[in-house]
C-alpha cells in the first residue's frame, strides 16, 4: 500500500484551520459581540498600530474597538468612551483644560 505524498500536509492544514478558527472566534467574534451588548463607559488604556492597517484602541486588557480608518481623527490614550447596550455607536470625549468635552461619535 503506497500513501501519497500529499497526506504529508494535512496535519499542518489542519493546524492552520485550527489557529485561524480560534483567532477568529477568540479575537473577533467575542470581542464584536461584548462590544455591542454591554453598556461601555471606559478610557483607552492602550493603542496598537497593525502596520497601518488597522488600529486596536483597547479600553480594557481583554476587549478593544477596532478600526480600519487609520487616517484622519482617531482615538488617544486617555480618551473616554461612551456606549450604551445593543449598539455599535459610541460617544468620544476627550480632555481640555481638566475637563472632558464631546470630542466625536463614532457609528
Amino acid at each position: 500500500m503506497k500513501i501519497s505524498k500529499n497526506y504529508r500536509f494535512f496535519p499542518m492544514i489542519l493546524g492552520l484551520i485550527l489557529v485561524v478558527y480560534f483567532y477568529g472566534y477568540k479575537y473577533v467574534y467575542k470581542n464584536n459581540d461584548h462590544f455591542f451588548k454591554n453598556r461601555i463607559q471606559a478610557k483607552v488604556i492602550k493603542v496598537i498600530n497593525h502596520e497601518d492597517k488597522s488600529l486596536q484602541f483597547y479600553y480594557s486588557n481583554e476587549y478593544c474597538i477596532t478600526i480600519t480608518n487609520t487616517r484622519g481623527d482617531t482615538l488617544k490614550i486617555g480618551d473616554s468612551i461612551s456606549k450604551k447596550h445593543n449598539t455599535k455607536s459610541f460617544g468620544v470625549y476627550r480632555i481640555k483644560n481638566g475637563n472632558y468635552i464631546f470630542f466625536k461619535n463614532y457609528k
